[in-house]
């Protein structure tokens, strides 16, 4: 059984695409608000992958702001600069996923510990916490960014992630929404739990997640009847 749980945030915590509520007024749209926010999401990753790849490393919320601006012309939307300013200022606005929280105090009232490692800064990764109600179960909040001065799925964050744990690297489990993620945390010796909401096809490259769920409610099932299966034989 883990001790410690290591999550990413966007993406297995909180859903990104949120961010439409705050895009929406400003092009007076829900379908292209919606359009927007997944095309900044996906330029965001690739960012992050090629930049990190090249060791080019360039921080967030400047990274962030510039894939904004990306998918902003991508959709041929000019708008002011208060409003990119503030959206990208309101990124913090993302909503957990609709199983998370009771997930959440699940791993909690099993004893475990629960962190986050994530690409954000610290403060980007704070704000969204408390917007979405997931900071009251976390431990401690380490922005990977900021400390490893690289971006998933780099092995210095893992490396960082393992550090930070305070525990032997086989009582960790590594939590995330995605499988880049999960092949990177699975190179460095972690069990890992691939929370695939998303129902996407596992790439048959030689990697095994530890767990493959179809939400984070039933990670937390899965590790309470684990922990419940030692008590019952004790007794």
């Amino acid at each position: 059984m883990p001790k410690v749980l290591l999550f990413d945030t966007w993406g297995t915590l909180v859903d990104n695409y949120s961010i439409a509520d705050v895009i929406e007024p400003y092009v007076h749209e829900s379908h292209l608000a919606q359009k927007i926010a997944q095309d900044w999401r996906k330029h965001q990753k690739w960012a992050m992958f090629y930049l990190t790849l090249c060791d080019n490393f360039v921080p967030h919320p400047g990274l962030n702001e510039a894939c904004l601006r990306w998918a902003l012309e991508y959709h041929n939307v000019q708008l002011p600069e208060e409003a990119i300013k503030d959206i990208n200022g309101n990124y913090h606005k993302l909503r957990a996923y609709p199983d998370v929280l009771g997930a959440l105090k699940s791993l909690k009232d099993q004893g475990l510990t629960l962190k986050i490692v994530a690409n954000p800064t610290k403060q980007m990764i704070e704000d969204h916490s408390k917007f979405a109600g997931t900071i009251e179960y976390l431990d401690e909040i380490i922005s990977s960014g900021e400390e490893a001065q690289a971006f998933k799925p780099s092995p210095k964050v893992y490396e960082l992630g393992v550090e930070r744990a305070g525990c032997a690297k086989d009582d960790i489990l590594w939590v995330t929404g995605h499988f880049w993620e999960a092949v990177g945390a699975v190179r460095q010796g972690l069990r890992v739990a691939w929370t695939n909401r998303a129902h996407q096809p596992m790439l048959q490259i030689g990697v095994q997640p530890t767990y493959v769920t179809k939400n984070l409610q039933e990670l937390a099932d899965i590790l309470a009847a684990e922990q419940a299966i030692p008590q019952a034989a004790a007794s």
